[in-house]
């Protein structure tokens, strides 16, 4: 009987065995996943960025890496998807993709569009370490997916709609890195202002950040030298939109025609009367010194005047270091042109805000209505008080806004993606 009974408990001592090794790997997996769902959504997009491929779908982001996706088959993902973030992003070097990685984050009201391109030297471990930094200073807009209730709910506190002019209609923000020497981040949003039946008014606004490499540095980002602030530019035009992919079958589409009316900031401000290029003799309204009104009283503090609209911004150059020039191309006069110089090197981000005014038709062409190209062009020059230590680089953004029917920026690209 003992011999029988030793038996019998060698045989429970090894089911039970058994089950603790059959329950353990569970466990491990039950913890693995509590630990991933507290993980922020920050921290997981983040950490899903390798040199690897990878398809990450979750209810709150949606992360394709690496993969065969088009920038068009991305864009219909994110079109035809619910709201929530997606990001696409190659740290391939021999890729189609006309960025490195796209941010997306989708709401209600319109889509949030974030771009990181380098223009400099490229390995598939350099290009992770910077689109994780890309990711890491836009953490904002990310972590308020978590802390809104309604994803239509975001950035709506950041702006102002007065009568009739709404404030960003369509918007993207995109940074361009110059390898160790600095980066440009250009934001762009398009303000739009329905005068009548026969035209509408955009102001085109874009806030440009001229970042040298020592404040990359200084804040601990990767891959950056000590270069400074010396000098540098922007020029921004408005052309028409066309779209040549289809040209086989059904001929190039052409959008509207837009009539350049305004720039600033500008040396000496004046108030411009914008007269309508499509209907004679028609006043649209005024630009002043400190906003955009339909009557002839200069708007204070960005007041509504009884039922008129108001839409203020400032016009005048208020800063003496750097030196900005402002002038129109001589060539052509609807290219506006900001010249910056500083006097002595500096180690802090020059901001430039540049805005361009144009009249539009309110009637579809061959095109949509909204659908027009904008083209910025951009010099940076950094030094760093060695000989032959200054660097200069430059940057082409050529894009199509559809600020109308459809809201998107995105490379121009010979027409529509």
């Amino acid at each position: 009987m003992k011999k029988s009974n030793a038996k019998i408990w060698i045989i429970l001592s090894l089911i039970f065995a058994l089950c603790i090794t059959a329950i353990l790997p569970t466990a491990k997996i039950h913890k693995a996943h509590a630990q991933e769902s507290n993980t922020s959504l920050l921290n997981l997009i983040v950490s899903s960025v390798t040199t690897e491929t990878i398809t990450l779908c979750r209810e709150s982001c949606e992360v394709y890496g690496n993969t065969n996706l088009t920038e068009k088959e991305f864009r219909e993902i994110v079109n035809e998807g619910s709201n929530k973030v997606y990001l696409h992003y190659n740290t391939d070097s021999h890729t189609d993709l006309s960025y490195d990685a796209l941010l997306l984050v989708k709401s209600n009201q319109k889509t949030h569009s974030f771009e990181f391109i380098e223009m400099g030297s490229r390995t598939a471990d350099k290009m992770c370490a910077e689109i994780k930094n890309f990711l890491l200073n836009h953490a904002y807009v990310i972590n308020e997916v978590q802390t809104v209730n309604n994803t239509g709910e975001l950035l709506q506190t950041r702006t102002t709609v007065p009568t009739t002019f709404i404030n960003c209609a369509v918007e993207m923000n995109r940074t361009v890195r110059f390898d160790d020497k600095g980066y440009i981040i250009l934001h762009i949003a398009v303000s739009k202002y329905v005068a009548n039946s026969e035209s509408i008014v955009y102001i085109v606004t874009v806030n440009n950040s001229f970042v040298p490499g020592i404040v990359g540095v200084n804040n601990d980002e990767d891959g950056f030298k000590k270069y400074k602030n010396k000098s540098g530019y922007v020029h921004m035009k408005v052309a028409q939109a066309y779209d040549a992919t289809d040209e086989y079958m059904f001929g190039i589409r052409e959008g509207n025609v837009p009539y350049y009316k305004d720039h600033w900031p500008v040396n000496l401000p004046a108030t411009i009367s914008i007269m309508s290029s499509l209907q004679a003799g028609v006043n649209l309204g005024y630009s002043f010194q400190n906003g955009f009104s339909l009557s002839g009283a200069s708007i204070q503090e960005n007041m509504n005047l009884g039922a008129n609209i108001s839409f203020g911004y400032s016009k005048t150059i208020t800063t003496t270091e750097p030196e900005l020039s402002v002038q129109s191309n001589s060539v052509d006069n609807s290219i506006c042109e900001w010249n910056y110089t500083f006097d002595t090197l500096a180690d802090v981000t020059y901001h430039q805000q540049t805005n361009y005014m144009f009249e539009i038709s309110n009637s579809r062409n061959g095109m949509f209505i909204g659908d027009f190209r904008l083209i910025l062009d951009y010099k940076q020059v950094v030094d760093r008080w060695w000989l032959w230590a200054s660097a200069e680089s430059f940057y082409t953004a050529d894009l199509i806004v559809r600020a109308g029917e459809y809201n998107a920026i995105y490379d121009f690209n010979n027409g529509m993606i």
